[in-house]
Formats: structure tokens, sequence, C-alpha cells
């Protein structure tokens, strides 16, 4: 009967490289459970080091083993806020390529009060519609980690509308220009939002972080306290001082998935917005 250990090494190597599960849940009960998760095995790995090796000898090597911990710790330390400022940081472009799209959107409404109808409908009625599919169908899509298309029908159909207007003068051509240049804007700004969905931390950086985080709560485990207590106590707050800037990174680094991810506010003001002044015409 074959193995089914390399089957098993398998799965769990992609369930640490892959934390795209942990967004099905909410992020205070994912928290409560890695840091809990994390305390209880830097407790049971002290138990199992106290038994193991005998007081006397690790506190005849502390100097040795205390000046090798700090390295590991500043190591594993640097590491996390490298990780974590660069989540940060996408998290941030994100929002702010979801905004300057929602801007955009209202620029080209803006636009469209130029013109007489029915090219004045048909640009809103695209604008419109684009607006809706983006919060209604697009949002859901990524909160799901779904890919969304990067075409797009409605702008397509804009592009083809002002491509195909006729500028009777120098008015009406300067804002034609304005229209294509406001829609090539937003086709811009929607690659910006795709691209920022696509930006994951890959799968290799979660497993070095996890890993690093194991083997330096386990290196502090050389370490002898004279109180078995205290020794417990310092093992559990370092484990858990680092899982929690782990569970940082984790909310951060899909910035359309979980409880934090960037919100549709932006469009749904410019979608407010525009069907206030549509009423008042």
């Amino acid at each position: 009967m074959p193995s089914r250990e390399p089957e098993q090494i398998g799965y769990i190597m992609r369930f640490v490289m892959n934390p795209d599960m942990v967004y099905q849940y909410p992020i205070w009960a994912v928290g409560f459970l890695l840091v809990g998760a994390a305390v209880f095995g830097a407790v049971l790995l002290e138990l199992c080091a106290r038994r193991l090796l005998p007081i006397e000898l690790r506190q005849r090597q502390n100097d040795v083993a205390a000046a090798i911990f700090s390295i590991i710790g500043v190591t594993y330390a640097v590491l996390l806020a490298f990780v974590a400022m660069l989540a940060w940081g996408d998290f941030n472009r994100a929002k702010a390529a979801s905004y300057a799209e929602a801007a955009v959107i209202g620029d080209v409404y803006n636009l469209s009060a130029g013109f007489a109808d029915p090219e004045k409908s048909s640009i809103r009625n695209e604008i419109f519609g684009y607006a809706r599919g983006v919060v209604t169908v697009e949002w859901p899509a990524q909160a799901e980690g779904r890919m969304v298309d990067q075409d797009s029908i409605y702008l397509n159909g804009l592009n083809k509308m002002a491509l195909a207007l006729h500028p009777s003068g120098q008015a009406d051509g300067d804002l034609r220009s304005l229209l294509l240049q406001a829609i090539e804007r937003l086709w811009d700004a929607r690659q910006e939002r795709l691209l920022a969905t696509q930006s994951t931390i890959p799968g290799i950086v979660w497993f070095v972080l996890i890993v690093g985080g194991a083997l330096t709560v386990a290196f502090g485990s050389f370490l002898g306290a004279p109180s078995l207590r205290m020794q417990l106590a310092m093992s559990a707050v370092l484990a858990a001082s680092g899982v929690l800037v782990l569970i940082l990174i984790i909310a951060l680094s899909n910035p359309f998935r979980g409880d934090f991810r960037v919100s549709t506010a932006p469009f749904e003001h410019v979608l407010s917005r525009m069907e206030a002044t549509a009423g008042q015409q």
C-alpha cells in the first residue's frame, strides 16, 4: 500500500503557502485562533524543552544562547516589518486606485453635460452601467478572490461613441478631446485597480514568515529561566506578538478581501451624485 505521507506533506505546504481560506472567516476569529495556537505551541514546546534539556544545562549556556537569540529575533522582526510595510503600501495603492477610478467616472459624467441628446443620454447610460457593474458585480467577485475581466463592454461602448462624434466647431472638438482623455484615464484607473487585486504576497513569503516565527519561538526554549511560570509567560508573549503582526499582514495583503477590504464608498458616492443630478434634469 503506497504511503500517504508525501500527499499529506503536500497538502500542509499548500495550506501554509496559500492562506486565502482565512478570508472566509471574520478577522477576529482568525486572530483568536492563530494567537491561541501560537501560545499553545510555545508553551508545549517549552514544557518539552524542560523535560529534555535540564534547566542547569540551559542556564550555563544562557550568555551564548541570548546573544544568538537576539540576532535571530532582530532578523525576524526586520522581516516582519518589511512584509508589513509592503502589505500596507499595496493596500494604500489599491485604495488610491479605487478613488481615482471613481473620480474619473464623475469626470466622464460631467463632460456628458456638454453634449446634446441622444449623445448625452447614451454617454450617461454607459457610465451609469459601468459604475453599477463595478459595485454590484466586480466588487463581490474581488471579495471572493475571483478574477475580473480586464475588458469592459461599457468602456468599449464609450470609446465607440466618442470616436463616432463629429464636432461641428472648435468648442465641440475640444469637448470630444476631453471626453476621449477622460475615457483613457478611466481605462488606466481600471487596470490599476485590477492590478492591485492580483498583487498579493507570494506563497513563499508566507512560508518563510511562518517557519521563521516558529524557529524564533523554538530557539527561545534554549534559554533557561529559574522560574517555569516566567519562562512560559515569556514564550507565550513572544509567540503572540509575532502572530499579531502576522494577522495585520493577513488583513492587508489582499486589499479587496476580508473584513478590512477597500470599500465601494467612492463609487457609491459618485453613483448617488449622478442619480441626484439626473433627477434634477
